[in-house]
């Protein structure tokens, strides 16, 4: 074998295959890098590469825009603009697709109605005007504080154990109630109790010329007025929203003659309905199952298992 003649033909192959690189494709003059010291002309190192910084959109090319580097490090650079996410809650996804609404709990564009219905919501309906007396211009030291007085609403499991305390949505209060402070009162924390009551006693009122201290705060009580609404949410420990199963109990605390039976002295009653979580606005009746949970209106402090709507019939 010629060994000489091999080793040539070798050296060959080796030049002629660069110089076909040389050919097909061009050397890139983005220089490569691990600190801005690599770099020169006044450029930095990001993602590897030595780039010019920039001031505006307008220093980028096409779509590409101008952000600070990561990390906090001084300056900005292009990058590639990133593309909306399919995350129909976020403010910049825009509208969903003609005929499919957001579902507020998985994020994606669906039909309405589409898969199993998803039970997270919570909806307290006022009945007051319907199953008693005419209280509708109920009044509490001056205050029109018609309607169920919610106090908080728990989330029970099957051992009977709070897991969870009921956090506000939205409301549907009727006009003229004085005790609307709804996002404070139900406000997703364990309230100050004494027993099923509000602990805090230090709301001074004048009661026929006589000055009183009572615990029936506007910010112990939500008064929801005739035929009024409340929405609630239940989160756990990781602020994920927990979805309703037949696991639970819905526990109401309504302020009544349990907590005070001598400025208290008549029921206000209410009803408790499950809500499924398609659509833009959980705060609506109508997502809300039309059969409520409880048997027969409830008041004060009462629970009532969760059922889904085939065994609610």
């Amino acid at each position: 074998m010629d060994i000489k003649r091999n080793v040539a033909g070798l050296f060959f192959v080796a030049v002629g295959g660069l110089g076909l690189l040389a050919a097909c494709g061009e050397i890139d003059s983005e220089e490569s890098c691990t600190f801005d010291d690599d770099c020169t002309g006044g450029q930095v190192c990001d993602l590897t590469v030595c780039v010019d910084t920039c001031e505006t959109n307008a220093d980028c090319s096409g779509t590409d825009e101008c952000v600070d580097r990561p990390g906090g490090a001084e300056g900005k650079v292009c990058r590639a603009a990133e593309a909306p996410g399919d995350d129909c809650r976020d403010a910049d996804f825009g509208d969903c697709p003609d005929g499919q609404v957001c579902n507020d709990v998985s994020g994606q564009c669906v039909e309405p109605g589409e898969g199993p219905a998803e039970y997270y919501t919570v909806r307290i309906n006022d009945v007051t005007d319907v199953e008693g007396d005419d209280r509708c211009a109920d009044t509490t030291y001056g205050y029109a504080t018609a309607g169920a007085k919610i106090m908080y609403v728990e989330l029970k499991d099957v051992s009977g154990s709070v897991i969870a305390y009921g956090k506000a949505v939205g409301d549907d209060i009727a006009a003229g109630s004085d005790f609307i402070n709804t996002f404070d009162v139900i406000d997703g924390s364990a309230p100050d109790l004494v027993g099923q009551c509000p602990a805090d006693e230090a709301f001074v009122r004048l009661d026929n010329d006589n000055e009183i201290t009572t615990n029936f705060t506007d910010q112990t009580v939500v008064a929801l007025g005739c035929g009024g609404s409340l929405y609630v949410q239940f989160e756990d420990e990781n602020g994920d929203l927990i979805a309703l199963d037949e696991s639970h109990t819905i526990n109401v605390g309504e302020f009544g003659p349990d907590c005070n039976a001598e400025h208290q002295t008549k029921p206000d009653y209410y009803d408790v309905y499950i809500c499924t979580d398609a659509g833009s606005n959980v705060s609506s009746p109508a997502n809300c199952e039309e059969v409520p949970l409880n048997a027969e209106a409830m008041t004060g402090v009462l629970g009532t298992d969760v059922r889904f709507p085939d065994a609610a019939e």
